[in-house]
């Protein structure tokens, strides 16, 4: 009876563990493998069938079934099976180390260019009328040009203590001067004195302030 029995749990065991890939995929998300992955999948199942078939073997020899030639025998050929599911499995995941290897060399980023000439690249487009020796070296300094002076900006003179817009009303207002015959205060576009009605010649030397 109990040799039945353990007959019995032995064969349900086999069974429900070489159905387990057929129904333990239900309840998950099944999703597209790749041919790698079903090769791999596949022998990792041929490599449990015949580590779970030597197990047996053992407990069934334990057990008296088995003659010494047949276990012998069945012993050697599970152990082939195991020994090439184990290499075709190492071949596999040698294949995809490789593959990944190549398309990490593939993927890698090319050098960026040197910092001087991505520096001198813009002013070269943006000033094509400057030289080329101004666009990769230091830009040579010109002088401002020279700036045309006003003819009576001579007789200007900055007054000690004044700000400047009494310099600007001092240089924009009205000159005196006086009359060289009589000494009364005429403006500088007066051509005659109002005073003693003498006419003002251009060629006298006259003193002149502001008021």
């Amino acid at each position: 009876m109990v040799f039945y029995v353990a007959t019995l749990l032995i064969v349900t065991g086999v069974a429900l563990y070489v159905a387990s890939p057929l129904v333990g995929g239900l309840g998950r998300t099944r999703r597209t493998q790749s041919r790698e992955e079903l090769v791999v999948e596949h022998w990792e199942h041929e490599h449990a069938l015949a580590v779970q078939g030597l197990r047996e073997l053992e407990f069934d020899r334990q057990m008296g079934k088995l003659a010494d030639a047949d276990y012998q025998a069945l012993r050697a050929a599970l152990e082939t099976k195991a020994l090439e599911a184990m290499s075709a499995l190492e071949k596999i995941h040698e294949d995809i180390r490789q593959k990944r290897l190549a398309s990490l060399e593939a993927a890698k980023v090319k050098p960026a260019p040197p910092a001087a000439e991505s520096l001198a690249a813009p002013f070269a487009d943006s000033s094509p009328e400057l030289s080329a020796p101004e666009t990769t070296a230091t830009l040579a300094y010109k002088a401002p040009a020279a700036v045309p002076v006003h003819p009576g900006a001579a007789e200007q003179r900055w007054t000690p203590g004044a700000s400047v817009g009494d310099h600007y009303r001092a240089s924009n207002a009205p000159r005196l001067r006086f009359c060289p015959r009589c000494g009364f205060r005429v403006l500088s576009t007066s051509n005659f004195c109002g005073e003693c009605g003498a006419q003002l010649r251009t060629g006298e030397r006259v003193i002149t302030r502001a008021s």
